[in-house]
């Protein structure tokens, strides 16, 4: 099956009309002639979302164990098995998106709106460039950097893990030292321009809030080294109760959500993802709701495909549960439920058990209420997910496994990450079908390449930079 994905950017005309008009984020690019703070914003939030919203999205769903490759279909052997050559599409394509799309985008506004003191857009841009780094260092290790927007530079070094991360807090800090001047520049901008901003149409309180939420998410990589500033962002209360995603989106053939786009409308059979029994399995076992909107019904039941399982012949092809996809699917950046979580890990690391239960709460309702679903008996005492502050590892393991369950059809790329940096779930030893496993557990795929009891840590670096890149 040829997998079609089609990354495009806004023309001119677009950026320079409403927004009401429909994003076609899946056409050729049309690059913008201008190179404006606004125009040069949009362009980059596009390519941001094409690549958080399909391919990470995919990877992160199967490498989640949200989604499996179905019995009856071979689009996603290679990520379900976890055999990806560094030439992979899947592999190079996000890659490009970010270092030839956004990086370089998210600069030109950088660059321009200092020159012009339009501190509202550089705050954006200077936001964003944050979080593309983010991305790209946890999900590939270590990475171009220091030396990424130095033009002249064509085979610039790679950073280390924790040297991102410092220099992703330093442009988090410059940033927020000018939010009252950001606040200020925005307040002079006309409304058509604002709407260049195709995230949070300008808001530039929301944005703030999104920075520092962000900032105290690349804080928790380290949380006893950045306990004093982790606190300071506490006490301040600035962070996000509410959504940063890209939800301009329409059921029309290129105008669509990345992933369904790619899976539903591309391909030639739309029945490839299939729910993974891992994930299923746990929401089953807790009566969650939510699993009717992540997963469609199979003969009746909701059942999922053992991880890697494509293999395991036609019986299984008529009761597995296919993956729930919309075509106006919101792409999360960040949400109110997974700021919310961030906020009780750091209380919980801090042993404040009272504050890490309100705001494990408010995590699980905003998770639930993004489905119009109510949490309430779901974390009320005796309830299936009540918080549990027995000790510090019981209150870290119940953030955790929520954080996990919210991500489904939402933030499945930020999920794999997650994995890796907590370790939870838990790498089971035996596969979901086995009379052994532990529900909840994230099951070896039955297919995997790897050695025993190896999960994938992160992408593999791209045919692209490793043949041509000496460093």
């Amino acid at each position: 099956m040829k997998k079609i994905f089609i990354v495009g950017i806004l023309s001119v005309a677009l950026f320079a009309t409403s927004c009401d008009k429909m994003l076609d984020i899946n056409e050729n690019p049309n690059f913008p002639t201008s190179s404006s703070a606004d125009l040069s914003l949009s362009s980059a939030e596009v390519f941001v979302t094409s690549a958080v919203g399909g391919d990470l999205q995919l990877l992160g769903s199967i490498w989640s164990q949200f989604y499996a490759q179905h019995t009856g279909s071979n689009q996603y052997t290679g990520i379900d098995s976890y055999n990806l050559p560094n030439s992979s599409s899947y592999v190079t394509r996000s890659w490009s998106l970010f270092y030839s799309g956004a990086i370089p985008d998210l600069q030109n506004s950088i660059e321009a709106s200092a020159k012009n003191k339009e501190w509202g857009f550089w705050f954006m841009a200077q936001t964003l460039k944050a979080f593309s780094y983010h991305v790209l260092v946890d999900f590939y290790g270590e990475i171009p950097f220091s030396q990424a927007t130095q033009g002249v530079e064509v085979n610039p070094v790679y950073d280390s893990g924790p040297t991102v991360n410092a220099g992703i807090i330093k442009i988090l800090d410059e940033a927020i030292a000018k939010e009252d001047e950001a606040k200020e520049a925005n307040g002079f901008v006309v409304d058509s321009r604002l709407k260049s901003d195709l995230l949070l149409d300008g808001d530039i309180d929301t944005w703030i809030k999104f920075a520092k939420t962000l900032k105290l998410k690349i804080l928790l990589r380290n949380y006893s080294a950045n306990a004093t500033a982790i606190t300071a962002l506490l006490t301040e209360n600035d962070l996000l109760t509410s959504d940063v995603k890209f939800d301009k989106f329409a059921d029309v053939e290129n105008n669509s959500n990345p992933l369904y786009e790619n899976d539903r409308r591309k391909l030639n059979t739309p029945n490839n993802l299939r729910g993974s029994s891992t994930i299923i399995k746990y929401l089953n076992s807790k009566n969650d709701p939510r699993v009717g909107v992540y997963f469609e019904k199979a003969q009746g039941l909701y059942t999922g495909l053992p991880q890697g399982g494509y293999t395991l012949g036609s019986s299984w092809t008529p009761k597995t549960s296919r993956a729930m996809l919309g075509a106006t699917d919101a792409v999360y950046l960040m949400s109110a439920a997974e700021s919310y979580f961030l906020q009780a890990e750091c209380y919980a690391r801090a042993n404040n058990s009272v504050k890490a239960k309100t705001n494990y709460d408010l995590g699980v309702t905003a998770a639930f209420e993004r489905w119009g679903l109510d949490a309430s008996s779901f974390i009320a005492t005796a309830g299936a997910y009540e918080f549990n502050v027995s000790n510090q590892t019981t209150m870290l393991e119940s953030i955790w496994r929520q954080k996990w369950i919210a991500s489904v059809r939402s933030q499945a790329w930020d999920s794999f990450l997650e994995i890796n940096r907590t370790g939870y779930p838990v790498y089971g030893t035996v596969n979901s079908e086995n009379a052994a496993y532990v529900v909840g557990q994230l099951a070896p795929a039955i297919n995997s390449v790897l050695p025993t009891g190896e999960y994938p840590r992160r992408l593999i670096y791209p045919k692209s930079s490793t043949d041509y890149n000496p460093n």
